[in-house]
């Protein structure tokens, strides 16, 4: 049975601080420099995972990029394979915004790319 369960009878196990591995239901009693030394028995794992890069926020990038980014005028939106109601353009970009009450859906605002024409719906 893998970690944190008890290999006797598959309750969970309960750590205190100095390490003491107790069974709350059976008198199974352990420490946690034991389970280092037999983690196969316990199925601990022994992989080290990283996390994903994250984006460089806009004041850590060099002047250079800063002025790029402020040059661009036209706001990104999200894109959805959706036709243009007047245009049937058939990828449209989208916005949504919470202009009535918190227990109401959103309102999604679309824009065409192509005719430049927008609508709204209510969710």
């Amino acid at each position: 049975m893998p970690w944190p369960f008890c290999p006797s009878c598959q309750s969970t196990l309960k750590v205190d601080k100095s390490g003491s591995i107790d069974c709350n239901v059976c008198p199974y009693r352990s420490n946690l420099s034991d389970i280092v030394v037999a983690s196969t028995t316990f199925g601990l794992p022994s992989s080290v995972t990283y996390s994903a890069d994250r984006p460089i926020p806009l004041w850590a990038k060099t002047d250079q990029e800063q002025a790029a980014l402020k040059r661009s005028t036209e706001p990104t939106r999200a894109t959805i394979e959706e036709p243009c109601i007047k245009c049937s353009h058939p990828e449209v970009g989208y916005y949504t915004v919470q202009l009535r009450s918190v227990d109401e859906g959103q309102t999604v605002f679309y824009e065409c790319p192509n005719c430049k024409h927008t609508w709204s719906i209510n969710n």
